[in-house]
């Protein structure tokens, strides 16, 4: 699964957002909207969507419904709303505030004006995924940890999922077309941070490998609605942005795919 970093899963001890998670990118503004984090979780606090994940695994992904309460009390509760949850995407955040601006340059000038931008040649005749990928460490910086890690994966494995446009000359591309690399990359970052933190069972329990392949997707379709949704309801323009204003959008997305993934399993 090209999006999942697996692990043993979070302890419940460790802080809502690591220190590591909260050094502001050189080039972004850091904002927090003034929410304040706890530096400490309680220890508990993942048990309770933990153990609902895990029945929902054991049901095959027939209940879909306890899958979508899970993520609903994982956010709203453990880590206590979509404003910390958004926090907590760590280096997602600026990552993607770097696609969403490559985005708003190709909007207004298209692939000559992302050279520019990013001051590297020959991109404009090469295919989307190769293009894509030779600003991968621009995108994403690789700088080890395994907050920059998910963020990275969740960037490539929104290329490899891309395939209608994976041909096409990167010059020949539409703004629409590359927010597509965004909203994938978003909904990729956010489902490996829940299943780090709460699902990494999906992969453990399972005996049938299809069963497991089958609620991966289940589960990575709710995200990518949520996102989808999130960017629909905020009305995101490439053509309207703005390089400062770049990862604010960004918090505002993540927070709204949260909101509405909390809201969702809610009504269940």
């Amino acid at each position: 699964m090209g999006t999942s970093t697996h692990n043993g899963g979070q302890k419940g001890g460790t802080p809502l957002v690591p220190s590591w998670l909260q050094q502001p990118d050189e080039n972004m503004q850091n904002e927090t909207n003034g929410t304040q984090i706890p530096p400490m979780g309680n220890a508990d606090r993942f048990t309770a969507p933990r153990g609902e994940f895990t029945r929902y695994i054991n049901s095959g992904g027939r209940d879909s419904s306890l899958g979508r309460k899970s993520v609903s009390n994982y956010i709203s509760k453990s880590l206590g709303g979509s404003s910390n949850a958004t926090q907590r995407m760590g280096a997602a955040r600026s990552s993607t505030a770097r696609l969403l601006n490559i985005a708003g340059a190709f909007a207004s000038g298209g692939a000559r004006a992302v050279e520019q931008y990013l001051s590297i040649e020959n991109l404009s005749h090469k295919t989307a995924s190769e293009a894509f990928i030779a600003i991968t460490d621009f995108i994403c910086p690789d700088g080890g940890p395994q907050d920059e890690g998910i963020a990275r994966s969740a960037y490539i494995s929104a290329i490899e999922e891309s395939p209608e446009i994976a041909t096409i000359k990167f010059e020949d591309l539409t703004a629409e077309q590359i927010m597509i690399i965004v909203e994938r990359t978003m909904a990729n970052a956010i489902f490996s941070r829940i299943t780090n933190d709460i699902g990494n069972k999906v992969i453990l329990l399972p005996q049938d490998r299809t069963i497991s392949d089958s609620i991966i997707v289940q589960m990575k379709d709710f995200v990518k609605g949520s996102v989808s949704d999130a960017v629909a309801n905020l009305d995101i323009q490439t053509g309207n942005i703005r390089q400062e204003d770049s990862l604010r959008i960004v918090d505002q997305v993540y927070k709204e795919a949260f909101d509405i993934m909390v809201s969702a399993g809610e009504n269940e």
